[in-house]
């Protein structure tokens, strides 16, 4: 191939690459306020019930009486509490919900989610 050709080829691939658009969501946030009903050490869950729920924005939130199970995480979200920080059962306590939708690779659409207990 020339030079000319491979310069043409190289332009043509870069604008196409930068003319690409962005496909990049937004997480979507729900405040709630939960009753913890149980510890599971089987699923290491926490077992919830939720009492309030607040959307920030357009926010999909679970609704009040639903029941929840999840894993208590950081704030930051990079990891998950270790148990003797998780709320004690008999408990209410703040949550923050955060999810994004999106495509996970070998499984197509999927919600990533996460819950942080706003604990002071």
């Amino acid at each position: 191939m020339s030079t000319n050709k491979r310069k043409v080829w190289l332009a043509a691939a870069m604008l196409c690459a930068i003319s690409a658009p962005a496909m990049a969501a937004n997480w979507e946030i729900c405040e709630l306020k939960v009753e913890v009903r149980d510890k599971q050490t089987v699923r290491h869950a926490l077992q919830a019930r939720v009492l309030e729920s607040q959307a920030k924005g357009q926010a999909e939130c679970p609704q009040a009486g639903t029941a929840l199970s999840f894993r208590p995480e950081t704030v930051d979200y990079q990891s998950e509490l270790p148990r003797r920080q998780w709320p004690k059962p008999g408990t209410t306590v703040k949550v923050r919900y955060r999810y994004l939708d999106g495509l996970c690779k070998d499984r197509g659409a999927c919600r990533i989610q996460h819950y942080s207990p706003v604990l002071n």
